[in-house]
C-alpha cells in the first residue's frame, strides 16, 4: 500500500459512514500503529513498532476477527499481534485499503455478480493519527 500510514477501514454496511474501526500501520512517518474506533479513539492496544512498512517491499498485514469480537492485526513473521482491540460491534460487510490522504478502495463482502458495486465509492482517509 505504502511506506507510511497504510489503512484498513472496515464497515458494518456499504456506507462509508458506517465505518467502525480504522486500522491504521505505520502511522507517523512509519513509527506508530493502532486501532481507531469510530469516535477516532484507539481501541485496544496500540504499537510504537518502527519501520512496518517499506517503499520497496509490500508489507503484508493479517487482519483478523473472531467470533468473540476480539480483533487483532498482524504482520507475518514480524509481529503476532501487532494490535488487539475488543470489538463485540463489528460484523464486517465491507472494507477499504488506503494510505492517509490518498483514494482506495472498498470491498464488499458479494458475490460475483455483484462485484461491479466495489468500484461505486472511493474510500480516503483525512483524518490525523492524532
Amino acid at each position: 500500500m505504502g511506506d507510511h500510514d497504510a489503512n484498513v477501514q472496515l464497515s458494518n454496511g456499504q456506507d462509508e459512514k458506517m465505518v467502525l474501526y480504522t486500522i491504521v500501520v505505520g502511522g507517523y512517518s512509519n513509527t506508530y500503529s493502532r486501532i481507531r474506533n469510530a469516535s477516532l479513539l484507539t481501541a485496544g492496544i496500540d504499537s510504537y513498532r518502527t519501520g512496518l512498512l517499506s517503499p520497496l517491499w509490500p508489507t503484508p498485514i493479517d487482519v483478523r476477527l473472531k467470533y468473540d469480537g476480539e480483533l487483532s492485526v498482524a504482520i507475518p513473521g514480524v509481529v503476532d499481534p501487532l494490535l488487539r482491540a475488543s470489538a463485540p460491534d463489528l460484523d464486517v460487510k465491507s472494507l477499504c485499503f488506503n494510505v492517509y490522504l490518498s483514494e482506495g478502495r472498498w470491498f464488499y463482502n458479494c458475490n460475483e455478480e455483484d462485484e461491479y458495486i466495489s468500484a461505486a465509492s472511493p474510500c480516503k482517509i483525512d483524518v490525523r493519527m492524532n
